[in-house]
């Protein structure tokens, strides 16, 4: 055969040149991917960690100490006279007040992070935040058998399914909510369904919304659910309800070791 021309030649090294530049800038690419992805995990991390120390300081120090105060209100009023009726009267109002910032106190605290997911794990929390939906029927199917899931799967699927009921509440007037988790051991990952009855809506529309403060927050949980490899899918029509699908590797669901 014959010798390339100075021209070929010239014209191969370039093309060289230019794929050897284009690996390492997709290499780049990747390792940017994968710091960005660790650098939002541990922001993640270390908000859901605030959001842990400061419910659990309003339940056991803020809550316990409006325990303390409306017993101490109750001490007083025993103690004084039938016939100090006013006095008895402003003591009263006070306690129900006291109640009040109580009530309010516990369940700041379990908006910020209930507590029962981190004593009781992840099945509990959902069982629990099934029954404290008000107005809606929410039905809940849950393996015989749930896997050992870390803190972070866990609080994933919780606030996915925290959001996911409040948006049916504010936006879809549905009737009815199913919850459902299945474990497929042969593609060694973990599948959540949350469907509804309501009126559906549009998903591009939804997401756009998501953007503002005041919409649906779908896209933070597309984004959220991203950082641990995993899918999300929506589907809606209209009239016809509106369904999220997330499947997430099972492999990153085993408990890390000490």
């Amino acid at each position: 055969m014959e010798a390339d021309s100075p021209a070929v030649q010239a014209l191969n090294r370039r093309i060289d040149e230019l794929m050897r530049q284009h690996a390492a800038l997709l290499t780049q690419l990747q390792q940017d991917q994968r710091r960005t992805r660790h650098l939002a995990r541990s922001v993640w991390r270390i908000e859901e960690e605030a959001r842990r120390r400061i419910a659990r300081e309003l339940h056991d120090g803020v809550g316990q100490n409006l325990v303390a105060l409306m017993r101490q209100l109750d001490t007083i009023t025993a103690q004084l006279p039938q016939s100090a009726g006013e006095g008895r009267d402003g003591l009263r109002r006070a306690r129900e007040l006291v109640q009040t910032t109580l009530d309010d106190t516990r369940s700041l605290s379990r908006l910020l992070r209930p507590q029962i997911l981190d004593d009781l794990g992840l099945e509990a929390a959902l069982r629990w935040l099934a029954r404290s939906v008000d107005g809606v029927q929410v039905d809940l199917s849950l393996p015989a058998e749930m896997p050992a899931l870390d803190d972070e799967i866990s609080t994933l699927l919780f606030r996915v399914t925290q959001e996911a009921l409040s948006n049916a509440l504010r936006h879809s007037g549905a009737r009815r909510i199913a919850i459902g988790i299945e474990i497929r051991p042969r593609a060694q990952s973990l599948r959540m369904d949350i469907r509804d009855d309501g009126r559906g809506c549009d998903i591009a529309a939804a997401l756009a919304a998501g953007r503002d403060s005041q919409g649906s927050g779908l896209g933070g949980m597309r984004d959220r659910v991203d950082l641990f490899d995993g899918k999300l899918d929506l589907h809606s029509v209209a009239g016809k309800g509106f369904n999220i699908c997330i499947e997430l590797p099972l492999r990153k669901t085993a408990r890390s070791e000490p």
